[in-house]
């Protein structure tokens, strides 16, 4: 029984798979499965992974979305331990030796997460995403956003017995929600170290900010209704729900949907004024951004939570 099962959900993405496996295969770290979960591609997938054996297992279903694909290789693992890796993202070979002798060191933590390398398509580098790594990973999620991502978290695999599955009616935050639900059984530990590289392209689901909208806020709405949460922190929603607003009136912005963009705002500084002193303050950084982005040896950092901020 291998100690790690990795799962990598693919949909019609031949183009980045080869890299995303071999970079598992790549792992200094051996114990592992991996379990490629191919949800209905309709590209040069399935002609790919005939060149690959074990330890990578191939599973093809019909098309039901990234969640149904995470839930087969869940159902399907047999490790201690489940890894996640998107189909066009890859690992730094170090990455499972670091967050399982890390898991080890620290007994009372069932998971692990770590910052992350974001590239372009050609795996140059754009910036690195850091975690927050302070006080309650639950109280973050609610608070700050997504502040774990997808691309790293290493679990133990009974977690997902005790919270369930990923939700298959989110698309972009299904990640983002089921963190919340294990931050409500184990704190996530942390490494402040890049373990992985994020490709940030046209294909990536975060450039839907509609389809954003609806999952931020169900995720939410979910979130701050498990029973739970420590009063102090379910005292806090309407902040909670103030931020994601101006986090989405940037995702707006940024795809020039002015209208949403003014709607979200609105509806910010509705739930909680505080808000308008960090909309008000966009067009300097705005400018500060475009000026950083325009000197040549700039790697801005990416943001704490998800889509565009303002």
């Amino acid at each position: 029984m291998p100690a790690v099962s990795v799962v990598i959900p693919t949909y019609n993405s031949a183009q980045y798979l080869a890299e995303a496996i071999d970079s598992v295969l790549a792992q200094t770290y051996k114990d592992f499965e991996l379990l490629v979960v191919d949800d209905g591609s309709t590209d040069d997938t399935e002609e790919l992974m005939r060149q690959y054996g074990p330890p990578v297992h191939y599973l093809r279903k019909p098309n039901g979305g990234v969640s149904t694909a995470r839930n087969l290789g869940i159902e399907q693992s047999k490790g201690r331990y489940v890894g996640f890796l998107d189909a066009d993202d890859t690992w730094f070979p170090e990455k499972l030796e670091r967050q399982l002798a890390a898991l080890a060191d620290h007994p009372n933590f069932r998971a692990c997460y770590s910052a992350f390398l974001r590239v372009t398509s050609e795996l140059d580098a754009l910036g690195i995403w850091r975690g927050s790594g302070h006080g309650s990973a639950l109280a973050d999620l609610l608070t700050r956003g997504n502040v774990i991502g997808s691309v790293s978290v290493v679990c133990e695999r009974t977690l997902f017995s005790e919270v369930g599955g990923f939700d298959p009616t989110l698309s972009q935050c299904a990640d983002w929600d089921m963190w919340v639900r294990l931050a409500t059984r184990t704190d996530l530990l942390y490494l402040d170290e890049p373990l992985v590289t994020y490709r940030q392209h046209g294909a990536n689901m975060s450039n839907n900010p509609a389809l954003l909208e609806r999952d931020s806020i169900r995720v939410l709405e979910k979130g701050f209704a498990l029973h739970c949460l420590p009063p102090m922190l379910s005292e806090r929603r309407r902040q909670a729900f103030a931020r994601n607003y101006t986090v989405l009136a940037g995702t707006y912005f940024g795809a020039r949907q002015y209208f949403d963009c003014l709607r979200c705002s609105l509806r910010a500084v509705s739930m909680d004024p505080g808000q308008f002193k960090y909309l008000a303050a966009y067009p300097l950084r705005a400018a500060s951004r475009l000026r950083s982005q325009l000197r040549p040896d700039s790697h801005p950092a990416g943001e704490n939570g998800y889509g565009n901020a303002l």
